[in-house]
């Protein structure tokens, strides 16, 4: 009768410890699993950031644009004016210009071989514009300014320009 009782106790241990056993061993694989995932978003914010970080020193080596310039950034907004909302209508203004029977009348030059067209800004700072034109041949680039109205309308003058040559 005791052998019995020891056979039963000694199977339901060992019967416990499989269970265990098995149990311990899909945790596991579920863990390794969880850390292998994790590791790889790891390594994907890791190349985000990277790229991140790359982007923004580009920016800082480019100097004076809207984005970096946080004196021109404070200026629009103590005038509760939303920087990228005034940049985007800056550039579409400007590109609007644009006539495809005419130069834009903010480029200082006549096309020669074509219409001048402004086909790239870059938003300097709160007041002005670096504009790139060209006729399909040749081109230049130009200085213009930018003036919020009382309205809060955009107007625009073209300071300087210059035409590369051929």
């Amino acid at each position: 009768m005791k052998t019995k009782i020891f056979l039963y106790l000694f199977v339901f241990a060992l019967v416990s410890l499989i269970f265990q056993y098995m149990n311990y061993k899909s945790y596991s694989e579920a863990k390794e699993n969880e850390v292998a995932v994790l590791k790889a978003e790891i390594n994907d914010l890791e190349v985000e950031n990277a790229m991140n970080l790359k982007a923004a020193k580009e920016g800082e080596d480019r100097g004076f644009t809207l984005k970096t310039n946080t004196k021109a950034r404070e200026y629009f907004e103590d005038m509760q004016i939303d920087v990228d909302s005034i940049a985007d209508e800056i550039e579409a203004k400007i590109i609007a210009k644009n006539h495809s029977e005419e130069d834009n009348s903010l480029v200082p030059y006549a096309g020669i071989t074509g219409t001048m067209k402004i086909n790239r800004i870059e938003i300097l700072n709160h007041r002005w514009v670096l504009a790139e034109f060209t006729d399909g041949t040749y081109w230049g680039e130009a200085i213009i300014a930018y003036f919020l109205d009382e309205d809060n309308n955009l107007e625009f003058d073209t300071i300087d320009g210059f035409l590369y040559s051929e």
